[in-house]
């Protein structure tokens, strides 16, 4: 059985400090439409929980471990 779920790394960048936030989302994009889609999600959830962020970069988990 196939998993359609994609696991991304969240980098979120503050005034104060770098973190790094692993996130799962229940599908897994695979047209650029839907790649972008996931993508921005991903950064609105971010900007949302992190409110005071300079910079957020998303990253899919299979490109983290290449």
């Amino acid at each position: 059985m196939n998993t359609t779920t994609a696991e991304y790394l969240v980098s979120v960048r503050t005034e104060e400090e770098t973190f790094s936030v692993f996130r799962t989302m229940p599908t897994r994009p695979k047209t650029s439409k839907g790649i972008k889609s996931q993508n921005n999600k991903l950064e609105k959830w971010a900007m949302e929980k992190y409110p005071n962020w300079v910079e957020i970069k998303v990253i899919p988990s299979f490109e983290v471990t290449k």
